[in-house]
Parts: C-alpha cells; structure tokens; sequence
C-alpha cells in the first residue's frame, strides 16, 4: 500500500509535464502557422525568370533595337539629303541673283550703246550735211567748167575730147553728191531708230525694242526660277526639322531601351521576376527576396530585389494565371533560386527607409 501511494504522485506529475509539452507544441504550431499566415499575407509573391540573350523578350528587345537603327539611319540620311538640296537650292539662287543683275547690266549697256550711237550718228550727219555743201559747190564750179569748155570747143578752141573730160569730172562730183544724200538719209534713218530705242529703254515709250522683250522674259524666268527654288528650300528645311525631331525621339527612345536593366540580357543572362499588380505593394527595390518549400513554409533568403522596370507587361503569374505587371531586376545571393516557381519579398526597414527609383528624393 505504501508503494503504491508513492507511484501515485510520480504518475501525476508525468501526466502533467507531458500536458505541458502538448500545450507548449500546440502553442509554438499556433504560432507558427500563425507567424506563417501573417508573412504570407504581408509579402509579395513573384514569379523568377531567368533572361538570357535567347530569351523570346530579348530577341524582341534586339529586334526594336535593330528596327530603331534602321530608322534612326534612314532619317540620318534623309537629313544629309535635305541638308544636300538646301545647299543647292541656296547656291542656285544666288547664281540665279547674279544672272538678274547681269540682266540688269545688260539694259544699262544697251542704253550706253544707244546714247553712243545717237553722239556718233549726230557728229556723222553734221560731216555729211557740209560734205553736201561742199559737193553742191565742187559741182556748181565744174559746171562752169564744163560750160566754158563747150563754148571753147564750139570756138574751136578745145577738142571734144577735152570738153568730154570736164563733163566726167562734173558726173563724178554729182554721184558723189548722190552718195552723200543717201548716207545722209541713211543716217538720219538711224538717228531716228536710235531715238525710238532711247525713249522705250527709258520707259518715255508704250513700244519695246526686241532686246527689252527678250530681257523681260528672262527676267520673268529667272524670278520664276528663285521661287521656285526659294519654295523649295523652305519646304526642305521645313522636312529637315521635322526630320531632326524625329532623330531626337528616336535617340530618346533607343537612350531609354537602352537605359533598361532588361537590356543587360541583350549580352548576358540576367535573373528577373514578374510582379502582379496585385502583388506590387510590397515589391519595392531593396526588399528581401525568399525561397520557401511549396512557396510558403521553410522561407530562406535568398537576395534583394534591386530594381522595378519601368512599363507593361503580361505574363502567367505565380499561380499560373495570365496578369498585368512589371518585371523587377532581382540580386540572387543564390542563383538556383531563380528556377523555382514562385519567390516571395518580404518588406524591411531598410527597404521602407530607401527611396525609390520611380520616386524622386524629396529636398528639406
């Protein structure tokens, strides 16, 4: 009796110290599944993906890149070639600026020549009017000579043949008059084209000589020339711009494709993940990134996530369904991380405190 009563109180306690550890596993499963629940709540699920440069988004990215280049050098020489013709036309309007001044030139010497020709016509026509008088006289004599040569041969003083000699010499003097009246009128004739010429050069008459004519259509051609190539020049120049703005986008856009973390894939592999915006909230740049057996027990780290891309995209998300998101560049401290299916990041201080990229720092 007395052993028993003393195996009764080492029955109780072992009763009570194995209470105590069911109670104590049930607490620290509460808290676990708990501590579980609350992290699984709290971090952002992302799906890895390892980009390489025969990945299907990088053979894209090399073909926009490609397909910029050629743009981006079709409108290189498209500006060369407007800058080529601006040239052109330039040089074309000054030659042809030139030609009109020749032009102009060209009336003030016809003016010169028709000023010089009326001086010498004037002078020619005082010279033929006292050739003329001189004629009339040298044939008034002769022909006194000629009358008292006759007389002399009806007196048989002189023979025929001397009276037919003075009457040559007095035909001769007035075929020389004749000339002389009809250089004279010739002159005269051509004093008066001279005038005419001198009153239409200096606009005092509704007639045009053929020279003005001729002046005035290419006159009219050379202005019609410049405009043309003035038109043409504006509206290179207008191209150009355009063209350069253009050149100026294109340079944007290949700065920003090539500012992406994404285009570090182009060359080497590099390790990202797909952020649902669903997940997004807590995906922030510096955050830690975990690994855990079936995505939710047994969490280890694994890296941080250095940085959120910028723009769309749509890819499965982690549990495999098609969703709108972002791809974040991730620092893998262990690298076979990345071949899991689902990686989760857990907020942190130090990632709270870190301004984001996306942000701009707010100056005190």
């Amino acid at each position: 009796m007395q052993g028993e009563s003393k195996k009764k109180p080492a029955r109780a306690f072992a009763t009570r110290l194995f209470a105590f550890g069911a109670l104590a596993g049930f607490t620290a499963a509460v808290g676990f599944v708990g501590h579980q629940t609350y992290r699984a709540a709290t971090d952002s699920f992302v799906a890895p993906i390892i980009l390489s440069p025969d990945s299907d988004i990088i053979i894209a990215q090399k073909l926009k890149l490609a397909e910029i280049g050629v743009e981006r050098a079709r409108a290189t020489s498209q500006i060369e070639a407007a800058e080529v013709d601006i040239e052109a036309a330039t040089k074309g309007i000054e030659r042809l600026k030139g030609l009109s001044a020749t032009t102009s030139n060209a009336l003030a010497w016809n003016k010169a020549v028709a000023s010089q020709q009326a001086s010498f016509g004037k002078v020619e026509l005082k010279n033929l009017a006292k050739q003329e008088i001189v004629l009339k006289d040298m044939i008034e004599q002769q022909q006194k000579l000629a009358n008292q040569a006759k007389a002399n041969m009806d007196a048989g003083l002189i023979s025929k043949m001397d009276y037919a000699k003075e009457e040559q010499a007095l035909g001769r003097w007035q075929v020389a008059l004749i000339e002389t009246q009809r250089t004279k009128i010739q002159t005269d004739l051509l004093l008066g084209q001279v005038a005419m010429s001198q009153r239409s050069l200096s606009g005092g008459s509704t007639m045009a000589t053929p020279e003005q004519i001729t002046r005035e259509e290419q006159a009219v051609r050379i202005e019609l020339e410049i405009l043309k190539l003035e038109s043409e020049r504006r509206a290179r120049s207008a191209e150009k711009k355009v063209l350069e703005e253009k050149l100026a986008t294109i340079d944007e856009l290949e700065g920003q494709l090539k500012a992406r973390p994404i285009y570090r894939a182009v060359e080497s592999k590099i390790e990202v993940a797909f952020v649902p915006y669903t997940q997004l909230d807590g995906a922030k740049e510096g955050n830690e990134v975990y690994d855990c057996v079936w995505g939710l027990f047994w969490c280890k780290p694994v890296g941080t996530m250095s940085e959120l891309v910028p723009g769309e995209v749509i890819l499965p998300d982690p549990w495999g369904n098609q969703a709108r998101g972002q791809y974040a560049v991730l620092d893998l401290s262990d690298h076979s991380a990345a071949m899991s299916k689902t990686l989760r990041v857990r907020p942190n201080s130090l990632a709270a405190k870190k301004p984001s990229a996306a942000q701009p720092i707010a100056k005190k």
